[in-house]
């Protein structure tokens, strides 16, 4: 009785040590193909951000580049209207204190 308690317990051993050995190989299967696919969306993802990150220093240099090419809100701008009092193209007095441009285009 003793030696068949003894070989069924032996028997019971291997089975569990089978089983284990393969949700061992199973999980770490699993484990692998998750570290992979996590490889791969990183490495997309640290692309997104170097992209992401070139566009908003390329929005602050242009954002700078606008501050810096827009006149002043209280600038004061001179308007060369010689040629138009000379061709009569001018409504009101040459001595008018302000002068008013008008402008457009027939495209």
């Amino acid at each position: 009785m003793r030696l068949r308690t003894f070989v069924f317990a032996a028997a019971l051993a291997g089975i569990a040590g089978s089983a284990c050995d393969t949700a061992n190989s199973d999980l770490e299967a699993r484990v692998k193909k998750l570290e992979d696919t996590n490889k791969k969306y990183a490495e997309a993802l640290d692309a997104l951000q170097q992209a992401y990150d070139a566009q908003k220093q390329q929005a602050a240099a242009d954002s700078e580049k606008r501050e810096r090419s827009e006149p002043a809100p209280d600038a004061v701008f001179a308007v060369d209207i010689a040629d138009d009092l000379k061709g009569g193209q001018v409504e009101g007095p040459a001595t008018a204190g302000v002068t008013i441009v008008e402008a457009w285009d027939f495209a």
